[in-house]
């Protein structure tokens, strides 16, 4: 990028013009506060923070301020793990915006009414934003995002909200404590192509609507302890044939983990993987009694302590040796 990028490692370093992307590392600054170091900034497209000594370094708040205000051609804007406690009201004048990481910023509690407006964003991260307690229906405003991570401390995501996110096709839910269901209307999101939920332990079950996610390819589902993947429970199994026969997923990957109430997989699962699936993990779960037999397209499977599926998995392979070479 020749003159176009540089790396700030001292408040003392001086930016001109022709740079057009920044990139912050500061070993010793425990707070950023960089006024003095950047004449102009609204020729800026994009803004990094790293911490380098693995803590987060602090941004003030007037410098977050600033930005907000004056980088109106901002395209990037990476604030992992910067201790902000704040979300500038103008966020939503960032009208070019399509990266924004916050994040690993566990004091951010909530998002401000403009944060919305962000109409161009693509990318958006609020992983270990642990404290965040609302992510409101107004995320459906966010009409370009195709990638979404988060942590919140919701017990329960909205309908009417990410659920209409047409664009979306990476969804990430991590650490949510208290998270006990998702949004029921997730069957909306007909180009998403991977779900990964993890680190939810109070997480129940997943809603009926995951079996209308007709790009879904890879899903994982990692330390859910109270969680039932059995979507059958409630409804009527003919019905679910049915359905799943003309809107099902194909699932490229599958990989679960610590998920100690699944016992067999569920019906939908392995009709879902049948003739599409070319990797299988699973790792820790202690209860699982037998592996889908019915998987034609597997390259890759990966069992880890599963103590009740060992003599199954010792069947289960020399039966896919013997149909590979007779």
């Amino acid at each position: 990028m020749r003159n176009e990028f540089s790396i700030v490692k001292s408040p003392n370093q001086i930016c001109t013009k022709s740079h057009r992307h920044l990139s912050f590392h500061f070993v010793d600054a425990p707070i950023i506060d960089v006024p003095n170091i950047l004449p102009n900034l609204g020729h800026l497209r994009s803004i990094s923070f790293y911490p380098i000594t693995g803590e987060s370094t602090g941004i003030s708040q007037s410098f977050l301020e600033l930005i907000v205000s004056r980088c109106k051609f901002l395209r990037i804007l990476n604030l992992f793990s910067s201790n902000i406690e704040v979300v500038p009201k103008k966020i939503g004048n960032l009208k070019h915006l399509r990266y924004l990481y916050l994040g690993f910023n566990p004091k951010i509690k909530e998002l401000p009414s403009s944060f919305y407006k962000l109409r161009n964003l693509q990318y958006l991260s609020l992983l270990g934003c642990e404290e965040l307690k609302v992510l409101t229906r107004d995320v459906k405003y966010l009409i370009s995002l195709r990638r979404l991570a988060l942590t919140t401390i919701q017990k329960h995501l909205p309908n009417n909200g990410i659920g209409c996110l047409n664009s979306l096709r990476h969804l990430w839910i991590s650490n949510c404590n208290n998270l006990e269901y998702l949004f029921e209307d997730i069957g909306h999101l007909r180009v998403l192509q991977s779900l990964r939920i993890s680190e939810c332990p109070r997480l129940i079950s997943l809603p009926h609507g995951v079996r209308s996610l007709s790009s879904l390819e890879d899903l994982h589902l990692i330390s859910c302890e109270r969680l039932n993947i059995d979507l059958s429970i409630g409804s009527d199994k003919q019905d679910n044939h049915d359905e799943l026969s003309s809107t099902w997923p194909h699932f490229r990957c599958l990989y679960i983990e610590e998920l100690p109430q699944l016992v067999e997989f569920p019906q939908w699962l392995i009709q879902c993987s049948t003739n599409t699936s070319k990797r299988l993990d699973i790792i820790n779960c202690s209860n699982l009694n037998a592996l889908p037999e019915s998987m034609q397209k597997l390259q890759v499977l990966r069992v880890v302590n599963c103590p009740n599926c060992h003599l199954y998995l010792r069947i289960w392979i020399a039966h896919r040796f013997e149909r590979t070479y007779n």
